[in-house]
């Protein structure tokens, strides 16, 4: 695992704690994007046993990080799943007061994304309609003139809240600050990561005897 980082002092984007995690991982982009990355986010529900925020890189298998979002999450869980749970002796107290403090509370998906605007493209209102009326084809996207990369973060917690955040990628190759994309996210990513959530909760709940 790498190292935790906290989020108490980022940005919320309206949704507090999950908020600031999914920036957090947004934000740790500082070149492309070449595969999904996936982070843990850590007491952003009400009343934590500690008073930090904090987000986790989860260290993937270089085989995983080059799947698709939507494979990767389904092989996440059902791994997450099946991992035994350690003997009671396998931790010392130091490491099960620090799972005691930092709960599991949220989970994050970060990958790539086009980004395009409707109100000022011809073919991205063409795409957008498309969209909107279910039309769109994986792809079609990439035929957009003005589409621009971008990754995008994609966030639930164990309270069922869901939130959306783009960072667009800069000629400089670097990314944007996060901003939250309004409306109500949906879509099977969503689902899939609460799942890999819930098994990540189940495990560690289990094998320190939280």
């Amino acid at each position: 695992m790498s190292m935790l980082q906290s989020a108490n002092t980022l940005p919320d984007h309206g949704a507090e704690g999950l908020g600031r995690v999914a920036h957090g991982a947004l934000a740790s982009l500082s070149d492309a994007l070449h595969g999904p990355r996936l982070f843990l986010g850590y007491n952003t529900l009400p009343d934590p046993p500690f008073p930090l925020v904090g987000y986790l890189h989860y260290d993937l298998d270089p085989r995983m990080a080059e799947l698709g979002p939507a494979r990767l999450l389904r092989i996440a869980a059902d791994s997450m799943r099946a991992q035994p749970v350690p003997p009671k002796d396998a931790f010392d107290e130091g490491t099960r007061r620090m799972a005691a403090q930092m709960r599991v509370d949220a989970m994050v998906i970060v990958t790539w994304a086009k980004a395009f605007a409707p109100d000022q493209d011809e073919s991205a209102r063409a795409l957008w309609a498309n969209l909107a009326e279910g039309y769109y084809r994986d792809g079609d996207a990439e035929t957009c003139v003005d589409a621009r990369d971008a990754a995008v973060a994609l966030a639930v917690d164990r309270a069922g809240a869901q939130l959306l955040l783009m960072a667009e990628r800069e000629p400089s190759g670097q990314y944007a600050a996060p901003v939250r994309i309004e409306g109500e996210p949906y879509g099977e990513l969503f689902g899939l990561l609460g799942e890999a959530l819930d098994a990540q909760y189940g495990w560690t709940k289990a094998a320190f005897a939280l």
